[in-house]
């Protein structure tokens, strides 16, 4: 008694002709390598040079929410400036003052509003521009 098993091929019934067989060659070519490395290189390459600016601003947001939160009522704007720039300055972030903003009403909270642009330079004439706006207080 025979079964049928449509799994099992009979060596026979194999296809002769090269055209009808599957390619043993099957994956990525030395081509696609190549190219996937390209991209990898460039994308570690841009976050290379971005990071260096968001961390910047991550650190400039925790700057300006504490120095609004410890600004006493009886600190003027100016001295609130001044204490800002002391620690912007350990911080090692430069920050022109005419993108620093301090309001204050009367004995109220103070509300320090830092907006800026960084031009990030990524390759010849390419750049990047980031904006970026750290708010503190209420």
């Amino acid at each position: 008694m025979q079964v049928y098993n449509p799994f099992v091929r009979k060596l026979g019934s194999l296809p002769q002709n090269t055209a009808e067989r599957p390619s043993p060659e099957a994956g990525i070519g030395l081509i696609g390598v190549i190219f996937w490395i390209l991209m990898l290189v460039l994308a570690i390459a841009f976050v290379v040079k971005v990071m260096p600016s968001y961390y910047d601003y991550w650190s400039l947001q925790n700057i300006v929410k504490q120095q609004a939160q410890e600004a006493g009522p009886e600190e003027s704007a100016g001295q609130i400036l001044y204490n800002l720039n002391g620690r912007l300055g350990v911080a090692m972030i430069h920050i022109p003052q005419k993108d620093i903003v301090i309001e204050k009403a009367g004995s109220g909270p103070v509300l320090i509003t830092v907006t800026y642009d960084k031009i990030v330079p990524l390759a010849g004439n390419m750049s990047l521009l980031l904006h970026f706006q750290a708010k503190g207080g209420h």
